[in-house]
């Protein structure tokens, strides 16, 4: 299937993913500096479909502090590539044929938010970065927000099933319009800069190495788009082998 007619596809699984009938909107702004998200509740920003239950254990002007827990499962592909854009839509179209039945069961798999972006950055100006595409896997049937489903082997041999290890907090930048690398970079320096000012220096230094962009909206919402920047630090007391 040629390229554009993929996008196009994908884009219009991304408008009509049908809502997770797991999941109740927020429908209260967070006031405190200290607030719980339930397993049994979601974000509006995640439009009614599945998205990853965690923590708001702080909230400041400028980023909120979340705690997520271990052992989530994303579908995954990496992409090493001088631009941003370019990769990422490589990565995207590899998950969106997973998703559509390219998969050991012939599947379909519905969309999910969001969708995450590990950026690494090259250490020179023309040293490839690399970028690692991950679609969150839904939920199992009448498990709430608690179970996700045992996915599919895929087929292409670049996508794979992984697991979260850890528990991990993550220093949240959100920032609207139209996610494009400038936007991106532009969101993760305001966050560095951000913690730094507030003494949160490992947090900040742990964006040096690697970042998060987690986008939330179907390329057809025009107003009100949510995006993030993720610095993320594991739990110490995680174990890995």
């Amino acid at each position: 299937m040629a390229r554009a007619a993929v996008v196009l596809l994908a884009l219009l699984a991304l408008a009509c993913a049908r809502p997770s009938s797991s999941a109740r909107v927020l429908n209260a702004a967070e006031t405190s500096d200290v607030a719980s998200v339930e397993a049994s509740d979601a974000p509006a920003f995640c439009h009614g479909i599945d998205c990853p239950a965690f923590d708001v254990v702080k909230t400041t002007d400028a980023y909120e502090v979340r705690k997520y827990p271990g052992e989530l499962k994303w579908t995954t592909t990496t992409v090493t590539g001088l631009t941003y854009d370019a990769a990422v839509s490589a990565g995207f179209e590899r998950l969106f044929g997973y998703i559509s039945g390219a998969n050991a069961k012939r599947e379909k798999i519905e969309m999910t938010a969001p969708v995450r972006v590990r950026v690494v950055p090259g250490e020179g100006p023309f040293c490839e970065s690399n970028f690692t595409v991950s679609f969150f896997v839904p939920f199992a049937p009448d498990g709430g927000r608690a179970t996700q489903i045992d996915p599919p082997k895929p087929v292409d041999e670049r996508v794979k099933n992984e697991v979260d290890a850890c528990a991990f907090t993550a220093r949240v930048k959100t920032f609207g319009g139209w996610a494009r690398e400038t936007s991106i970079l532009a969101a993760a320096t305001d966050l560095s800069d951000a913690l730094r000012a507030d003494g949160e220096v490992d947090a900040a230094n742990a964006g040096k190495d690697h970042f998060f962009y987690a986008g939330y909206d179907s390329p057809f919402t025009i107003a009100g788009r949510h995006n993030e920047v993720w610095f993320v630090v594991p739990d110490p007391d995680c174990e890995t082998s």
